[in-house]
């Protein structure tokens, strides 16, 4: 069990996410670490690195999912603080992984500007859908998404 003041703070590493998601049994086997080759240093992807993410998503059957991003601390830590949910079937430009840091656009955009912090831009967390059933797996996507911002104190994307 993770504490208030850890969720409050967003000291969740991914390892604790891990374990409570794989403890729970409810997402066991579902969970997986993706690589977004986007660079750390940049906020965009170069050429041809935004299709790389989208093919390693098609080729692992991911289309609706939800995730975790993570930031990183001033010792190069990474801790969790948003949980979303894939915006299409097929992960596009309109899609809302993306590492922006405009302080005006959501509660965490504004607490990386306030801190700041960066975004963690090498890695996301997913958790599957069960369903292939388009509607089924959207609405699965968003309700795993509402329960880890509830469980680990995430902000909504």
């Amino acid at each position: 069990m993770i504490s208030e003041n850890v969720k409050k703070n967003f000291k969740i590493d991914m390892d604790d996410i891990l374990r409570e998601l794989e403890n729970s049994g409810k997402y066991k086997g579902r969970i997986e670490i993706c690589n977004t080759f986007l660079e750390q240093d940049k906020n965009r992807w170069g050429r041809g690195k935004r299709r790389l993410f989208e093919d390693s998503l098609d080729i692992k059957n991911l289309y609706y999912f939800a995730y975790v991003k993570f930031y990183l601390d001033d010792d190069n830590n990474k801790y969790a603080l948003v949980a979303g949910k894939s915006g299409s079937k097929k992960v596009n430009y309109k899609s809302d992984v993306k590492f922006c840091e405009y302080p005006d656009k959501g509660k965490a955009k504004k607490w990386l500007h306030d801190n700041d912090k960066n975004w963690w831009h090498e890695e996301i967390l997913i958790i599957k859908t069960i369903s292939e059933e388009k509607k089924i797996s959207e609405k699965e996507a968003l309700d795993i998404e509402a329960c880890l911002v509830k469980t680990f104190g995430l902000c909504e994307s």
